[in-house]
């Protein structure tokens, strides 16, 4: 199968829903014999650019379709959206985008729109559009920039005209980081190792941590088998490390998979104490314990559990991390699920993150520490739950993080990663310190 037609085929399964990534992983393992690296490459960078510009590829068809697009048949629909997408984002040169996109079309049985596939692609790939043609902000939001309804007006409500930079920003893939397994190399000499596999690594800002090129899947070389490093984005690895675990001490990590936070602090502890891993899905706690095996953690123990329910059976903490569920609106550029978002049930949402972080406080000891962080730039998921406990819970207090990150903003109840500043994952940590 050639690896337009690997995309033209997630497209028609994302449309009947699912998360992106395991659409894409869907298609590609029902090939036999499994596609070229460099094919599933083009093929994926097809889906997920026309997966992320759908709103934008959308309105530039729609001004050549003779009748809307959502009454096309859904593999026209489909091809003519992965056309678009090379021709317009990709470098692909428009004939080449074009005349596949026609051999596609007659590929799935629809030769009667040929030509009309050949007609539509040729004029849209080069009509010209701006963000100038989106007078309303919303709208510029919406179309322009690829965002749902609810998503153009949260972001536009708490950010005003800094949505656009921020939008922006989240068609930029944040540096790759990755955190150094210190259990079991160094640094320098993981940087060697990974320079001799054919992986660009260079320090990063702050030990441990080295920013990241990989030709592929940072999954797939022999150093992550061999457990001497993970995957971890800047902002995550920020968050860890404000818990400032300590050898010896008794830690909770509430909220744990996928896993990056908890091997962390499994590091900063030196493998010495006790750090109990929360996770409500039990398939991924198995996920957990294979990370732990694999970086040779033993101070670890990964457990189903519940996080907004007390488990006084477990004694108290002298460390916290709540990494709550959360709306994602800070890792859009990474899952681009999220721009098609409604926001239903958000405050369904902010009462789970508000039972979370009480359990979590509920969890510490006397001067315990406490880290309660999100993976969105959502006010209300962010210093705004931070205020409400704190209102609830005079015997804490605000501390300072550990380190300074350039253009991370401190908003008086916690520090906030917007990617278009710090060029990472949207992001929000706040330090709770118990004082007695």
């Amino acid at each position: 199968m050639t690896p337009r037609r690997l995309a033209v085929q997630g497209l028609l399964h994302q449309e009947q829903a699912g998360y992106a990534n395991l659409v894409l992983d869907a298609e590609l393992k029902k090939c036999t014999p499994a596609p070229e690296p460099r094919d599933a490459a083009f093929a994926a960078g097809i889906f997920y650019t026309a997966v992320e510009r759908m709103p934008l590829l959308d309105y530039l068809l729609g001004q050549f379709l003779k009748k809307p697009l959502a009454k096309l048949d859904a593999p026209v629909r489909a091809v003519l959206r992965a056309g678009l997408a090379q021709a317009r984002f990709m470098q692909v040169p428009v004939s080449a985008a074009v005349n596949e996109s026609v051999k596609l079309t007659k590929a799935f049985g629809k030769t009667s729109a040929a030509g009309m596939v050949n007609a539509v692609l040729r004029r849209a790939a080069v009509q010209p559009v701006s963000e100038s043609d989106f007078a309303d902000p919303l709208q510029r939001l919406q179309i322009y920039y690829c965002l749902s309804a609810p998503v153009a007006a949260l972001l536009y409500s708490q950010y005003g005209d800094e949505a656009f930079a921020m939008a922006a920003s989240f068609f930029e893939k944040p540096a790759a980081a990755v955190r150094v397994n210190t259990l079991k190399t160094t640094d320098a000499a993981l940087t060697a190792r990974l320079q001799s596999e054919g992986c660009d690594a260079a320090p990063g800002p702050w030990a441990h941590c080295l920013l990241t090129k990989f030709s592929g899947s940072p999954a797939a070389t022999k150093a992550f088998a061999e457990g001497l490093y993970h995957v971890q984005g800047l902002a995550s690895q920020f968050a860890a490390l404000c818990v400032q675990a300590q050898p010896g001490q008794k830690v909770l990590d509430l909220c744990a998979a996928p896993g990056g936070k908890s091997l962390t602090l499994a590091q900063c502890m030196q493998d010495k104490g006790q750090l109990i891993s929360g996770e409500f899905v039990p398939g991924r706690v198995s996920l957990l314990r294979k990370a732990f095996d694999r970086c040779g953690v033993h101070c670890a123990e990964a457990l189903q559990n519940d996080a907004t329910v007390p488990r006084p059976a477990w004694g108290t903490f002298d460390r916290v991390l709540c990494d709550v569920p959360c709306s994602g609106l800070g890792v859009i550029a990474k899952k681009p699920d999220i721009r098609c978002k409604d926001l239903a049930g958000m405050e369904n949402l902010l009462q789970t993150q508000q039972k979370i972080l009480q359990n979590g406080a509920d969890s510490l000891a006397k001067n315990g520490r406490l880290v309660y962080s999100t993976c969105t730039v959502n006010r209300d998921e962010n210093e705004r739950q931070v205020q409400k406990f704190l209102t609830a819970n005079p015997d804490f207090t605000l501390a300072v993080p550990p380190m300074a990150y350039p253009g991370a903003v401190d908003t008086g109840f916690g520090t906030l990663f917007l990617p278009h500043k710090t060029h990472t994952d949207g992001f929000f940590v706040a330090i709770l310190q118990k004082n007695h």
